[in-house]
């Protein structure tokens, strides 16, 4: 059975405990817009999720293991943008326009 992300309200209350910090307090103490952090609770954001993790001493995996592979890799696809600036394989006749 495949683990699951903790709750958001685990992650705070842990953030309060360990760390002694809130997110806003976190976000700011690392040069962060105050918001920042929070986002990671809702979307993958590689680089929240690394400094939530260090300040409550766990791995971004242990928090998020649906976010990262097993070798602790990310497991959102990169790569080229589905459709580029300018596709050669589209053409387009516009018909009854004047220039």
């Amino acid at each position: 059975m495949a683990e699951l992300d903790w709750h958001n309200a685990k992650i705070i209350a842990e953030l309060r405990i360990n760390a002694q910090t809130s997110l806003r307090q976190l976000s700011e103490e690392n040069g962060l817009a105050p918001n920042t952090l929070a986002q990671a609770l809702q979307r993958p954001y590689p680089k929240a999720e690394r400094i939530i993790a260090d300040a409550i001493g766990v791995s971004p995996q242990t928090i998020w293991p649906s976010r990262y592979n097993s070798d602790g890799t990310t497991s959102r696809r990169k790569g080229k943008r589905s459709i580029t600036k300018n596709p050669d394989y589209i053409s387009i006749e516009y018909k009854g326009i004047k220039k």
